[in-house]
């Protein structure tokens, strides 16, 4: 099946990727728009700018996915906020069709389509950002969020029907240290939390460029007192990026 642009909302690919799932070498699709907009999001052009960006062709990715197939068998789908794209099933079916395991980056605003996808057979990871306590959840997004969607979401990935991960990005100032700690008892369950370093460059919210990532002495120090916290191991939980 050929994609029109508007059909295949890509904006980015990046042919081979060793950090984009983990001890794993991937392909990394990135979708257009996103129905957040945190003030701290670093691919602030796929959510503000998508329009302006180039397409990517879709025929040029399935090529690029068959030439590398020998050494890349997952693809990494993420945003801006993939769930957003009706024809979001066709595509990943046709990149499935390919061979690839497929991982979900998601913001968790649409478990329709999160469980659609995993009861189709058409998603082998989920990789869920989950922005701070869910009775703040606002300040954290920037934009009015359906929070039963998103504690519905994350009520069904904790089932483990396919592997995932939750992660956590630590902003300085926006982020109390105890809503680290609060959002780490909320799934204190999951089998993988990450807390992400924060990234002061390309900023939704360019001030935000000017806030500081915690020291690695401030970092280490969360992350112990989350492994106090949370079930699991030290290995799969609290890891700082």
């Amino acid at each position: 099946m050929l994609y029109t642009d508007h059909e295949f909302p890509v904006k980015g690919f990046i042919e081979t990727s060793f950090i984009d799932w983990k001890k794993h070498l991937s392909s990394v699709i990135f979708f257009g728009q996103c129905n957040f907009r945190c003030p701290y999001c670093h691919n602030s052009n796929l959510v503000l700018h998508h329009a302006e960006m180039e397409d990517i062709p879709f025929e040029y990715v399935i090529l690029t996915l068959r030439k590398y197939k020998k050494w890349v068998d997952r693809v990494v789908i993420t945003g801006g906020e993939p769930t957003v794209h009706m024809n979001l099933f066709n595509i990943i079916w046709n990149i499935k069709k390919e061979g690839m395991l497929i991982k979900l980056d998601t913001n968790g605003s649409s478990p329709a389509t999160i469980k659609g996808l995993v009861s189709e057979g058409l998603i082998d990871y989920i990789a869920m950002d989950i922005k701070g306590p869910i009775d703040r959840y606002k300040r954290w997004c920037g934009v009015d969020v359906d929070t039963k969607k998103i504690e519905e979401s994350v009520e069904f990935i904790l089932e483990g029907k396919v592997d995932y991960e939750f992660r956590m990005t630590v902003v300085p100032f926006l982020h109390r240290e105890e809503d680290i700690y609060e959002t780490a008892e909320y799934i204190k369950d999951a089998k993988q939390f990450y807390i992400q370093e924060f990234k002061p460059n390309n900023t939704l919210n360019p001030d935000f460029s000017a806030i500081k990532p915690f020291s690695s002495e401030k970092a280490e120090k969360i992350r112990q007192n989350v492994l106090n916290r949370i079930a699991g191991s030290e290995e799969s939980l609290a890891l700082i990026q």
